[in-house]
């Protein structure tokens, strides 16, 4: 009766750590899955039912390791009507005027972000509310996390977004992040990718998403810097494959992105 007991507890407590992930997977790589809205599953072994594109629905555990899996019958997303095929005017982010105002926009962040929600949307809303209040144009801040150091550390994200402004900080512009969920201020890029790069190694800075993809063991992260319309890795992506480039944002995608990120807000 006591093995039972045990055994029964050992089960319930393996499955309250398990985690679903449903999303499209956006690559495959040997012991990784990547999935388009950041995060990753670890396989212990190959599947070869799985390719990218595939819309599932992922069982892991508190390791990030996929137990199971089902594919959901889920048409490809409609194509952005915001990319644009010709090159694009200079995007040119406004000058914040001193630290008092970045602090300022960076306490004005929606403070009601949903515990399980992601950072493309609660980047997207950042920016945009603060463009709607004060008309502000910002840029963003991709981090893309290598395999060699996802695998390294047991990471759960292959990249991660957050605003960037640039501030005027007594003559000098600088390049600050404002990632209101995992700082209580606005940082510099250095300082906030070191909140997830545990081995405070700088990050390669690229314009090329294929350099990222092409050969990650030798990095562990790159980044890359868009304008504030860009929501997620494949516009970036997109840009460079076929020469579409991110001008616009709908209120529709805005409108999406809060009501998946945010417990409070309008649009």
């Amino acid at each position: 009766m006591k093995t039972f007991i045990l055994t029964g507890l050992m089960l319930s407590s393996s499955l309250l750590q398990a985690e679903t992930i449903q999303d499209r997977i956006h690559s495959i790589e040997e012991g990784l899955i990547k999935f388009e809205n950041g995060r990753v599953a670890f396989q212990e072994k190959e599947n070869p039912s799985l390719f990218p594109g595939d819309y599932i629905k992922a069982e892991v555990n508190e390791k990030y390791t996929l137990l199971s899996y089902k594919k959901l019958n889920i048409q490809k997303a409609p194509e952005n009507k915001s990319l644009s095929l010709q090159t694009p005017p200079p995007f040119e982010p406004t000058i914040i005027p001193n630290m008092k105002e970045a602090l300022n926009i960076f306490n004005r962040s929606n403070p009601y972000w949903k515990r399980v929600s992601e950072c493309t949307d609660r980047a997207h809303i950042w920016a945009f509310d603060e463009f709607k209040f004060s008309g502000t144009k910002s840029r963003k801040v991709f981090v893309f996390f290598t395999a060699a150091y996802i695998n390294s550390v047991r990471f759960k994200w292959w990249f991660h977004v957050a605003p960037l402004y640039h501030v005027n900080d007594q003559g000098t512009v600088k390049e600050l992040a404002m990632d209101y969920r995992y700082s209580d201020k606005p940082q510099t890029v250095k300082d906030w990718t070191d909140l997830f790069v545990y081995t405070k190694r700088d990050c390669k800075v690229t314009t090329r998403f294929s350099e990222y993809e092409s050969d990650p063991q030798m990095e562990d992260c790159f980044l890359m810097y868009e304008s504030m319309h860009y929501k997620l890795p494949l516009e970036i992506y997109e840009q460079e494959l076929n020469g579409k480039y991110k001008t616009s944002t709908t209120e529709a995608e805005l409108q999406l992105a809060l009501r998946h990120a945010f417990e409070k807000g309008r649009y």
